[in-house]
């Protein structure tokens, strides 16, 4: 949105800006940006859901070895 004379800023919200003409409200954020934002937190969420998988696995796997040579020894 071009932001000339006939916006005005609304204190306190960075988003809202108040047409002098008509006298709306108008919402000016990006929702384009908010859905990156929130895919990359939604990608960062799902890989550390899989690193925490792989690091259960991995204790688990040293577990058993663990057992196995108690086990035989």
């Amino acid at each position: 949105m071009v932001y000339n004379t006939r916006y005005v800023k609304i204190d306190g919200h960075t988003d809202l800006v108040k047409d002098k003409k008509t006298g709306a409200v108008l919402n000016v954020s990006s929702d384009v940006s908010k859905a990156r934002k929130a895919k990359s937190v939604r990608i960062y969420k799902d890989q550390e859901i899989q690193n925490l998988k792989a690091d259960v696995k991995e204790i688990k796997d040293m577990l058993k070895v663990l057992l196995v040579s108690k086990e035989n020894g």
